[in-house]
């Protein structure tokens, strides 16, 4: 997995566009534009500055090989090409990683509504407590 891709990767996941990345970070939106598509390298200067902005660590940057410890962006490797995943003795094609994708996204937009629905009681709770006085 390229540099690029895990860093194209880190930034959509904290919901940033290549140029409030930039803003954060000091450099112009074409240089980001350019270290995604592999076609610059970044300082090591700049690598911390772009970790920060991303809430990273460098090795999750730079690490071709995650380590422990370090983090894994599943969707990079999925959507990646660059490799072939396997799970139990079958390669699997790109419809069945698509099909992977698409529980995984039902499973993560489940845990946000339980999520929603727990913020919710909570507030419900305390606007009972406010209303009633004891």
């Amino acid at each position: 997995m390229s540099l690029g891709l895990r860093l194209r990767t880190l930034r959509k996941n904290a919901s940033l566009t290549q140029q409030k990345l930039a803003d954060n970070v000091g450099v112009s939106r074409i240089y980001i534009q350019a270290l995604e598509s592999n076609r610059r390298v970044p300082s090591i200067k700049l690598l911390y500055r772009i970790a920060d902005a991303l809430s990273a660590k460098v090795n999750d940057i730079v690490d071709e090989y995650p380590s422990k410890g370090s983090r894994l962006q599943l969707e990079e490797l999925l959507s990646s090409g660059e490799v072939d995943v396997w799970f139990r003795k079958k390669r699997l094609s790109e419809s069945d990683l698509r099909r992977v994708e698409r529980v995984i996204d039902a499973v993560l937009e489940e845990w946000e509504d339980e999520d929603c629905k727990a913020v919710g009681a909570k507030r419900g709770a305390r606007s009972g407590r406010a209303k009633n006085p004891a």
